[in-house]
């Protein structure tokens, strides 16, 4: 029964109802590419490329980056709601590091995974069969880096999540039982057979696309640089990881920028920026034959992190070390940007850092406009012991209210930044560090810190127009700061596993939840001025450090007491193979 159960999963795969939801905006006048045999599709280009389109489609899923899991699993978030008794229970479960091969999520992920590789290899198999006549067209080339990109894609976040990398390789669409009830591959095989396909993108794609709306978030030639430095770095292959990041950052062909228009950072105006790098495209739609949690629909249902009375759900807070870090960070004096005028007209400094204002919602933000008609600490409406809300994810610069897209907050459009610039400048920073090249390491950090308007680590060799720290640093002390501050507040609940994988490779996951246990914060009221010129009050919703006060009718706000405890590296680096796959396939080895 088993083996038959199985068949069936897989084979459904081949007439799987896919609706084409490419990043396209006119998506919805495609053609449903299972409406007639797979192998009708593979006539003309046109047709594969419409095979390509459901591949990228995949990306759409929730549980290909698990963003809001691996917040809760990482050290950047807080399950939800009620300080100090959540009662979230799901959120608990990754919080706490209780789960395992039988958590709904990880299963989900690893069929999201290989629905993906599926779909790819279709591709694949289609130009090389059917199509093989045209491979000396450019389209037909396009076409196939793209889907050796994609199929590469899949497996290396397979590779990092799950089983310490030893995953199903899937390198076409099996045919027969045998084909199907395979074993996983040695790690070092699965991580060859990716970069097979990550070089053949890279020396296939091209540096960019047309702008065309159908091209748009399609990977290139630079996204397949960023995932061949990724990998060699997470191998600890630093002088080739180095010259990948090298070509992205320098290679003016590429076009990437750091962007430091505020207008343009985490918001829908700037989607698809010039740091974009890989980026999934999402449309704030509705399809009647699909639910709200179905993973087939075109939107996201990410917004859920906003405010409850914004029309979220606070489905995940930040967690309060990152929370105060993202305040208290010593801005650059010297950087007009960091200045505005009271009502009096006065000139004074910020009350919060423009990367917090960019990326999180704090009480103090007085200088910021939130979803439109306030500033944040007016339209937040923090809840007694809540003190901050992520942004990246929510659509608080073009709505008032999430319940205002179309279909409700749990359909919202906005995209979903994969990769970007400013991480292959931190990747740079930390391979020059591991080279001893601190002044290098600097260069790269402080890039990532001047465009915030931050102050700027090291003595600043004479340079007077910025703010410098003054210190010293060896090459331990700046590979601590860009491991504690300057990487994760920079890329807090971005990408696939960006945290994760940090923490693991760099051998410090449990020493960190041990330390955040020890701290303690409390939360006092905050008085602050509306847009209107009226003070208001929000209770219990700054964050203080320390303990609670005599006296104080504040709570203490403590984090990860229970994850410091619970987690175990062999238990926890990687997600075990899911049972379910155990169960339906017998070959599967441990």
């Amino acid at each position: 029964m088993q083996t038959s159960n199985a068949y069936i999963k897989y084979s459904l795969l081949v007439i799987i109802n896919i609706f084409l939801l490419g990043c396209s905006r006119d998506y919805l006048n495609e053609a449903n590419p299972n409406e007639k045999p797979i192998e009708d599709y593979f006539n003309n280009l046109t047709e594969s490329d419409k095979v390509l389109t459901a591949t990228y489609a995949t990306l759409m899923n929730h549980y290909v980056l698990n963003i809001t899991e691996e917040t809760w699993r990482s050290d950047m978030g807080y399950p939800g709601w009620n300080r100090p008794s959540p009662t979230n229970g799901d959120a608990l479960i990754w919080y706490n590091h209780m789960y395992n091969d039988s958590s709904p999520s990880i299963s989900k992920k690893w069929q999201a995974l290989y629905e993906g590789i599926f779909r790819a290899n279709q591709l694949i198999e289609g130009l090389n069969d059917q199509l093989k006549h045209m491979e000396e067209e450019p389209r037909w080339q396009e076409q196939m880096a793209q889907a050796r990109m994609l199929r590469g894609v899949y497996h290396f976040y397979l590779y990092q999540s799950f089983n310490n990398g030893r995953v199903v390789i899937r390198d076409k669409v099996p045919q027969t039982l045998e084909e199907i009830m395979i074993s996983v591959s040695p790690a070092e095989e699965v991580l060859a057979f990716i970069k097979k396909d990550f070089d053949y993108a890279y020396e296939n794609l091209p540096i960019s696309f047309s702008t065309e709306s159908a091209s748009i978030g399609r990977v290139n030639k630079g996204t397949a640089a960023m995932f061949l430095g990724n990998m060699y770095l997470f191998e600890g292959d630093y002088a080739s990881a180095k010259s990948f990041y090298e070509e992205i950052i320098h290679n003016a062909e590429y076009g990437y920028e750091l962007v430091t228009d505020s207008d343009l950072q985490f918001t829908t105006k700037g989607e698809m920026n010039k740091e974009s790098i890989f980026e999934i495209c999402y449309h704030a739609e509705l399809r009647a034959d699909l639910g709200n949690w179905d993973e087939s629909r075109p939107s996201n249902r990410l917004a859920r992190s906003a405010p409850g009375n914004l029309g979220g759900s606070r489905e995940f807070l930040p967690s309060a070390w990152i929370a105060y870090a993202y305040e208290h960070e010593a801005m650059d004096e010297q950087d007009e940007r960091n200045y505005y005028n009271d009502a009096l007209g006065v000139k004074q400094l910020r009350n919060v850092p423009l990367r917090a204002s960019a990326m999180i919602a704090l009480v103090p933000d007085e200088q910021t406009t939130y979803y439109v008609t306030g500033n944040v600490p007016q339209q937040a409406g923090f809840r007694d012991n809540e003190y901050g809300y992520w942004k990246k994810y929510s659509n608080h610069d073009y709505l008032t209210h999430e319940n205002s897209l179309p279909y409700g907050s749990l359909h919202s459009g906005k995209n979903v930044t994969v990769n970007r610039l400013a991480e292959a400048y931190l990747n740079l920073a930390e391979c020059y560090i591991k080279e001893s090249n601190v002044e290098k390491g600097l260069e790269y950090m402080n890039a990532i810190r001047k465009r915030w308007g931050l102050r700027l680590l090291g003595d600043g060799n004479g340079d007077t127009s910025h703010d410098y720290d003054g210190i010293t640093y060896t090459a331990d002390s700046l590979m601590h700061q860009l491991m504690y501050h300057d990487k994760p507040l920079e890329l807090a609940v971005e990408g696939h596993m960006i945290r994760w994988i940090d923490l693991r490779r760099w051998g410090i996951t449990k020493q960190n939840y041990q330390m955040r246990a020890e701290e303690r914060y409390y939360l006092v009221g905050y008085r602050y001025v509306n847009p209107q010129g009226n003070f208001s009050w929000r209770g219990n919703s700054h964050l203080q450090p320390g303990d609670v006060p005599s006296g104080s009718n504040s709570i203490v706000v403590k984090d990860f007491e229970m994850a410091s405890i619970n987690f175990n590296p062999e238990l926890h680096n990687y997600f075990p193979l899911p049972l379910s796959e155990i169960i339906s396939n017998p070959n599967l080895d441990r």
